[in-house]
């Protein structure tokens, strides 16, 4: 399966980039992985998958992870045998290839997004306790081991931004499956 994600505003290096940061780039995807679900291939098995674990019978495998009371969909994840190959291109007002200096550091801002393109790790769950929504985040990835391919692609955006680290993000993904199960077969073919 591929498509592809849009982001628009700041990424920050790791190194200042909060938690909030990073949880509000995750935010702003997470439409587009909702959709996603309304489309095949994922339409069909979205009734399947996108319960809880212990919800459903053990024929069946869902998705649905909790972090504090924040409840995340994540995608890619081990319990569907899933990875993925990541095609990065970050528009930044910085010429092409510019890594170091002013909004450069793209290894760091890589880090950051791929921190916001997972769900959070167990160990920031105090972060996730006090959820307003009873509607799962829908996130890319259970955690960044399940990218088995990236590249990061930069180049110059046109148009004037506000931050001196917003840019434009696009996100080539194509999942593929570490093994072919039943569960998995429909969306990897």
């Amino acid at each position: 399966m591929k498509f592809r994600l849009l982001y628009e505003g700041p990424i920050a290096p790791r190194q200042r980039a909060s938690l909030s940061d990073i949880h509000a780039i995750r935010l702003a995807l997470a439409p587009q992985l909702r959709e996603l679900w309304r489309h095949s291939p994922l339409r069909t098995e979205a009734e399947k998958m996108l319960q809880e674990e212990y919800d459903i019978p053990t024929s069946k495998i869902g998705i649905l992870e909790t972090r504090g009371t924040t409840v995340f969909a994540p995608l890619v994840s081990n319990r569907l045998d899933l990875l993925c190959e990541l095609e990065i291109t970050f528009l930044r007002r910085q010429a092409p290839g510019q890594l170091i200096g002013d909004g450069g550091d793209i290894d760091n801002r890589i880090k950051t997004f791929l921190d916001a393109l997972a769900m959070p790790p167990p160990s920031q769950q105090r972060h996730f306790e006090n959820a307003s929504s009873s509607d799962p985040i829908h996130c890319l990835l259970r955690d960044d081991s399940l990218v088995t391919k990236l590249s990061v692609e930069t180049d110059r955006l046109l148009r004037p931004v506000e931050g001196e680290h917003d840019l434009v993000a696009i996100i080539g993904t194509k999942v593929t499956a570490s093994r072919l199960t039943f569960t998995n077969m429909g969306l990897v073919n």
